[in-house]
């Protein structure tokens, strides 16, 4: 799991573009155990609010899930040409 914390916007953007910025804080742990003052805490299970008891433990699992994505989905970078090599040598002589 990670948490992370920023202290402006500018950085939450400076986080987004290089994956690091100034003031950025990240926490890493394999388990979180959330505790409160009441008995039962809002937590979020794959977009849907549920009520769970405190305290609320959440552990990482590798490989407990598997994502499937298309090759031709939007947004991806097209593959680079292969090499011509015989080309490449023929210009390059």
């Amino acid at each position: 799991m990670a948490a992370v914390t920023v202290d402006s916007a500018l950085q939450a953007v400076e986080l987004l573009r290089r994956g690091r910025g100034s003031g950025v804080t990240i926490f890493t742990a394999s388990e979180v155990v959330v505790d409160a003052d009441a008995a039962e805490v809002p937590v979020g299970i794959d977009g849907e609010t549920v009520m769970m008891a405190t305290p609320v433990r959440c552990a990482v699992r590798p490989r407990a899930l598997r994502v499937r994505v298309p090759r031709d989905r939007p947004g991806i970078r097209p593959a680079k040409p292969a090499i011509d090599w015989p080309t490449l040598r023929q210009l390059a002589s």
